[in-house]
């Protein structure tokens, strides 16, 4: 047992690892088509739905229960305490967790780099998403990381959250010329045909933008902007960046596309895509991008 994990923090990675595997279970039985009923009847308790959630109650919870029993215990909080929680007698409680018996951890620490790579992939969105480390600074005498820059992480081949993109986005990057690079946008995040674009070299905004990188920039959305309007049919391509998310330049190139209000109320909920989508609109704008490019060249 690594020296700088106490009995406390071995419980509560055996806690985190059970909820975090519940909530995996849940979240794929949201997602399952309930069972084909004959005759056009109404899906009943057969329905898969319905069995996998019954099934995680009647297996999952009571072995939760275990592990936070456990984990109080390693706290050293009273009987009387958890009796009072469950609605019990202290007797009772001792009788049912007094010798808990729950399986230990092979490797804590691969346990709690694990638990790490999930949070961050998972919590998209949650401010801790963007902690290297969310579950084990938490854990005895280790040193919190720095916070990091989420761009450079992702192509460094590090676990970022889904908002932050991946290293190679739906349908490949359309330009990676060595200053910048654009793909398409994180699909649960932004309509079909978003491009994201980042720049190579790690710096945060305009005031540190190089005369270079500015001309080149400025093509660039130039260049992009008729080609995402063809292949999405929007009205309207909002360019679009706060570097809040992380702080290394990009710039989002929105397409507003679908019955949407248009303008800051547009940014504030401008939609998703699937995977499949996404793609589709990458090739149809590098297909117009590869038509204009010729005569672009000779203008």
């Amino acid at each position: 047992m690594p020296a700088h994990f106490s009995e406390s923090d071995l419980a509560r990675l055996i806690l985190s690892t059970r909820l975090r595997d519940l909530s995996d279970e849940l979240r794929t039985a949201v997602a399952e088509p309930d069972s084909p009923v004959a005759g056009g009847a109404r899906p009943g308790p057969g329905s898969t739905l319905a069995e996998r959630i019954w099934q995680l109650l009647d297996g999952e919870i009571p072995a939760l229960q275990d592990a936070l029993v456990g984990y109080l215990r390693a706290r050293e909080t009273p009987w009387s305490w958890i009796a009072e929680r469950t609605g019990t007698s202290e007797d009772d409680v001792r009788a049912r967790w007094g010798r808990i018996d729950v399986t230990p951890l092979a490797d804590p620490q691969a346990s709690a780099a694990a638990l790490d790579e999930w949070y961050v992939r998972q919590a998209q969105v949650e401010p801790l998403a963007q902690v290297a480390d969310p579950v084990s600074r938490l854990l005895g005498d280790s040193v919190p990381q720095q916070e990091r820059c989420l761009i450079c992480a992702k192509y460094a081949g590090e676990p970022v959250p889904a908002w932050a993109g991946r290293p190679v986005p739906p349908g490949g990057h359309l330009v990676d010329d060595g200053t910048w690079r654009v793909g398409h946008g994180p699909t649960g995040f932004w309509p079909r045909g978003t491009l994201l674009i980042e720049s190579r070299r790690h710096f945060l905004d305009h005031t540190e933008i190089s005369p270079d990188e500015a001309v080149s920039l400025g093509l660039l959305v130039r260049r992009l902007t008729d080609p995402i309007k063809e292949a999405t049919g929007a009205p309207r391509v909002h360019v679009w960046s706060c570097m809040e998310g992380t702080p290394h330049f990009h710039t989002w190139l929105v397409p507003r596309v679908g019955e949407v209000q248009s303008g800051r109320a547009f940014i504030g909920r401008p939609g998703h895509c699937t995977e499949a989508e996404a793609t589709e609109a990458v090739h149809a704008i590098r297909k117009a991008l590869e038509s204009r490019e010729p005569t672009e060249a000779g203008a």
